[in-house]
């Protein structure tokens, strides 16, 4: 991860990262990243923390990307596709999708990952201690080891202290 990734992920005022292709825009909120590598355990030829910048379009399809974009549990990688596309724009409606819509559920369903987060799945309105809504999403990460520098959401620090 480059030092300006690390920059971005730690100053609040830098809401997303944007990478280009012909057909996409690729977006990365940092500060909502859970680093659970479903990403570049996808496709470790576009998603590469060692290298920089970490996210490379250029290496896969348009359609290898909004499926990989699509599994993020945490909603911090996103696309839009652009104006003239070459792509099915069926494709391009999973929950990846800056254009997705949340659809509200009868039950939520939250799940324990054993020494890792809460997987919270269905739809789940985040609400801070005075009541302002912070996260609105049908898939949200939530820390539960408390080790998190970004409360109450998970940032992956379990795996890394």
């Amino acid at each position: 991860m480059s030092q300006e990734d690390i920059t971005a992920m730690n100053n609040p005022e830098e809401k997303k990262r944007e990478y280009h292709t012909d057909d996409l825009i690729i977006y990365w909120y940092p500060k909502q990243c859970s680093h659970s590598g479903k990403c570049w355990g996808a496709l470790p030829q576009v998603f590469d923390l060692d290298k920089q910048p970490w996210i490379e379009p250029a290496n896969a399809t348009t359609e290898e990307i909004i499926k990989a974009i699509d599994l993020c549990p945490s909603d911090a990688l996103k696309y839009r596709v652009k104006e003239g596309a070459r792509i099915d724009p069926v494709l391009a409606r999973g929950p990846g999708s800056c254009d997705y819509q949340v659809t509200p559920t009868e039950m939520i369903t939250i799940k324990m990952v054993r020494n890792g987060p809460l997987l919270v799945k269905g739809t789940a309105k985040v609400l801070d201690p005075d009541g302002k809504l912070i996260r609105e999403s049908n898939h949200v990460v939530l820390c539960a080891c408390g080790k998190s520098d970004n409360k109450p959401f998970c940032d992956g620090s379990h795996a890394r202290k």
